[in-house]
């Protein structure tokens, strides 16, 4: 079966482009802000075509209401691939040495704000509980830096104070490929193919009354069950590459 006829998603890029485009407005940012976020993804969208990038899940995130997506994190690419295949836009938690002069206004205007990177920090967490509970979906990377190995590495505590409270749904994201596609080690990017899964939501109700080894543990378990799903996905398109091109 061909990456066109794979039902996890279709690589036409007409079919990209009219679901990143004709979305309406949130009610995150100004229709002008979301224009440029729109703007970002089409066109990240178009880096992307090459490679191909495909994803499963997208069903489990909810369509209105406040959302912590988690995710694993291997490359720098993993931003962009979280946000391309998603109808709504995102919010990023991103350590603060990324906010300079050069890079800090393009990840501002795209819905990026600043955090510690060893924790959320009094201003991070109260900037991602303001736009959690009005309804925003935020990402965050709960490793809190790119894997050296492309293994799953133990979860920063912020994530258990930040899930505990912020009264919303948690969303495990996994990702395969873009630690081929770009390690922390290499200076460039090369094409890969990548996968993304987006699990079942956590409800709050579930994370609530834990203590914070807990919530941190039920979290890893989450991305690690993604972080699989994403992986075996992947496996088989190169496989079903490596069989046609034979």
């Amino acid at each position: 079966m061909s990456l066109s006829q794979d039902p996890a998603f279709s690589v036409n890029p007409a079919v990209r482009r009219r679901k990143t485009i004709e979305l309406k407005p949130g009610t995150d940012r100004s229709r002008l802000s979301l224009g440029w976020y729109r703007y970002v993804q089409s066109f990240s969208m178009q880096l992307t075509m090459l490679s191909g990038i495909r994803a499963t899940g997208r069903e489990n995130i909810p369509k209105e209401g406040g959302v912590l997506l988690i995710s694993n994190h291997l490359s720098h690419f993993d931003v962009f691939v979280l946000a391309l295949l998603v109808p709504r836009p995102l919010n990023y938690v991103a350590r603060s040495s990324l906010f300079n002069p050069v890079l800090g206004p393009f990840i501002r205007s795209i819905g990026a704000f600043p955090i510690q990177r060893d924790g959320v920090g009094a201003q991070g967490m109260k900037e991602s509980l303001k736009r959690l509970r009005s309804g925003c979906i935020v990402t965050f990377f709960p490793e809190g830096t790119r894997s050296s190995d492309g293994r799953l590495a133990a979860l920063k505590p912020g994530i258990a104070a930040l899930a505990s409270r912020a009264g919303v749904p948690v969303v495990a994201a996994g990702i395969a490929g873009t630690f081929e596609s770009w390690p922390r080690t290499a200076r460039f990017p090369r094409p890969h193919p990548v996968h993304v899964h987006y699990g079942q939501p956590v409800p709050f109700a579930e994370l609530e009354n834990l203590p914070s080894d807990k919530v941190i543990s039920l979290l890893h378990l989450r991305l690690e069950e993604s972080v699989a799903v994403a992986r075996e996905r992947l496996d088989r398109t190169l496989c079903r590459s490596t069989q046609s091109d034979a």
